[in-house]
């Protein structure tokens, strides 16, 4: 399987006015999280982080321009994988203790993730299954 670059592995889409999608097109659909961009006035949100194999915040320039809330709709592996690079992350409380501290179980990476869940494999340091 081919294995993408990091520079190809999102793509963006302005879907209103200060409204971004953020997508990782070689993530099988079913497995693939919809990450948002919303442009605030002193900050930014951002909604779902997707599986943080690639860098968002080295990829996306717009998710370093000013500080970023990022929110998690849950703690499934798609959505908190680039949790990690914002400062300010929330997550429901009955879920915080998972975005604070995620394992493979709690977050059905273990579970899902191997090789077949994607179109191309993510670049290193990603380590095929």
């Amino acid at each position: 399987m081919q294995i993408a670059t990091p520079d190809s592995w999102f793509t963006t889409e302005t879907r209103a006015d200060d409204v971004t999608y953020i997508c990782e097109p070689f993530i099988k659909e079913f497995y693939r999280c919809n990450i948002w961009h919303v442009r605030g006035r002193e900050r930014d949100l951002l909604v779902d982080s997707g599986m943080g194999v690639v860098s968002l915040r080295q990829q996306i320039p717009l998710l370093t321009e000013r500080p970023v809330l990022a929110v998690a709709s849950h703690t499934h592996f798609d959505h908190i994988g680039g949790h990690h690079e914002f400062d300010e992350r929330l997550a429901h409380p009955s879920e915080a203790a998972i975005l604070a501290h995620p394992t493979g179980a709690a977050t059905l990476a273990a579970e899902y993730v191997d090789d077949s869940i994607f179109d191309r494999l993510p670049p290193q340091p990603y380590q095929s299954t």
